[in-house]
């Protein structure tokens, strides 16, 4: 199924994220079996779900390893115009679509997905491909910026309509990250940064909830307190697989928002180190394969879908250990979430076909004699 491509493209990246998947699976049946027994009547019923999606989220991987990144930037935005439509679609739904007060989910053929996961995609694709362009953008201009702002900005408004702060904080950082890799000067993103800061305090403090967030944040609130506690029994070696008890009605959501906590308490610090250097190891693969990369295009997608990963696994892991407020946010591959999982996989599939670009395209690349370098030196 690899075609040509397998055995040119980054293995040790490629087989780290089949690890990471594996894990996931373990993880969500040991985190989920006591709420799907009490809720749904089958210990067994996230499991399954997550065993369809996760393959699924195989042929999807497969699918975007063998497809050349190029033609999915080419259309890149057409998928952000879709991005835009379904973002919107969302938000005019029926409240009886809502899920826990929050328009973010849609169902396409049977299959309930988060918006933001496929929008995120096409954010990262679009940018690259705009900013990879380098006579549309005169960076030492600070208005040159602003198309992007304004597409970042409809993307993260409508995502924030959700509502869903902590998503769209996400997809900030890494469109953000993007723009300073592509060549933005520092002072135009620190400007831009101070001119927004003020309204993000706003928006986060604008609901109720954000605030009752923040205030048991200050003072260790219930679900932190409970994910300290599973963490600390867990110890250096864990409880061992299935044998935690957080999980039992003590953890909200434990097979999603507090997976690494569980994680933590039946496998131990041992084995969230486990996992953290598998994680570092594809964070490193992923900016190996941006700094080398053939154009400006590939380099910059690489970079956005690795941020991705780094980014949600630091707010994840904060979470559970009570640095920032609970937010919601999934851990990539271990978290319970079908289409969250696809779109992940997704990315990776389009990193692992740069990477394939960076092994083949880049030994193409014929020397340049040493008296042409020095003409161009001169």
């Amino acid at each position: 199924m690899l075609g040509n491509k397998g055995g040119r493209m980054d293995w040790g990246l490629c087989i780290a994220t089949l690890v990471l998947l594996g894990i996931g699976i373990v993880l969500v049946y040991s985190s989920s079996f006591a709420v799907a027994q009490t809720n749904f009547g089958s210990a067994d019923f996230f499991l399954l779900r997550q065993l369809s999606r996760a393959l699924l989220a195989l042929v999807a991987f497969m699918v975007f390893i063998n497809v050349d990144y190029r033609i999915w930037s080419k259309y890149s935005g057409v998928l952000l115009v879709v991005a835009v439509v379904l973002l919107i679609y969302v938000l005019t739904q029926s409240d009886s679509a809502a899920v826990k007060g929050a328009k973010r989910w849609m169902t396409l053929f049977g299959v309930r997905f988060q918006v933001s996961d496929f929008a995120r995609m096409a954010l990262i694709l679009f940018l690259a491909k705009k900013l990879g362009n380098c006579s549309s953008v005169d960076f030492s201009d600070w208005r040159s910026l602003i198309p992007h702002y304004v597409c970042i900005g409809v993307i993260c408004g409508l995502i924030l309509l959700g509502p869903d702060f902590s998503t769209t904080m996400i997809i900030l950082i890494v469109a953000f990250g993007m723009i300073f890799m592509a060549g933005a000067k520092v002072k135009h993103l620190l400007v831009t940064l101070v001119l927004t800061l003020p309204l993000a305090v706003i928006v986060a403090l604008a609901q109720p909830y954000r605030v009752r967030r923040l205030a048991s944040f200050k003072d260790t609130g219930y679900q932190v307190f409970q994910s300290l506690i599973g963490l600390g029994r867990g110890g250096v070696f864990g409880t061992g697989l299935g044998r935690g008890e957080q999980k039992y009605f003590f953890l909200p959501e434990p097979h999603t928002d507090f997976i690494i906590t569980v994680l933590g308490e039946e496998f131990g610090f041992v084995g969230i180190i486990a996992v953290f250097m598998i994680f570092a190891f594809i964070v490193y693969r992923g900016f190996s394969i941006s700094l080398n990369a053939p154009d400006r295009t590939g380099q910059l997608a690489a970079f956005g879908f690795t941020l991705v990963i780094a980014v949600y696994v630091l707010v994840h892991s904060s979470v559970a250990i009570g640095l920032v407020p609970p937010t919601g946010v999934p851990m990539p591959f271990l978290s319970y979430g079908g289409m969250s999982l696809i779109f992940t996989m997704s990315g990776m599939g389009i990193l692992l076909n740069i990477s394939s670009k960076v092994n083949s395209e880049t030994r193409r690349v014929p020397a340049v004699p040493e008296q042409k370098r020095k003409k161009a030196r001169a």
